[in-house]
């Protein structure tokens, strides 16, 4: 595989995995918590769209480590555009030699 197909392979995976880590993090803003100095919220322990709070948080947690993952490989893909950055900053073209 060529370069630009693993890239384009690791940024629509990031893609994917951004999508339920988004919608897990809304779920989480909305969804009541627990309660208020160790009471319980009776609220809590309703499931929303199928899934306990409990899962919520798994999915948000597994989810972003699987995006900060992608995110890590795409920036690694990049790395000589990242090597060459301080070069174009002072104002050098590509393909030559600043002064």
């Amino acid at each position: 595989m060529n370069r630009t197909t693993v890239n384009a392979l690791v940024d629509l995976i990031a893609l994917i995995v951004f999508i339920p880590s988004l919608l897990s993090g809304i779920a989480l803003w909305v969804l009541p918590e627990g309660g208020y100095r160790g009471g319980l919220n009776p609220q809590a322990l309703e499931p929303f769209l199928g899934l306990t709070r409990s899962a919520w948080k798994d999915l948000h947690l597994w989810s972003s480590f699987l995006l900060a993952a992608c995110i890590l490989a795409h920036l690694l893909l990049h790395i000589r555009y990242f090597a060459r950055m301080p070069r174009y900053l002072r104002g050098g073209a590509p393909g030559k030699e600043s002064p």
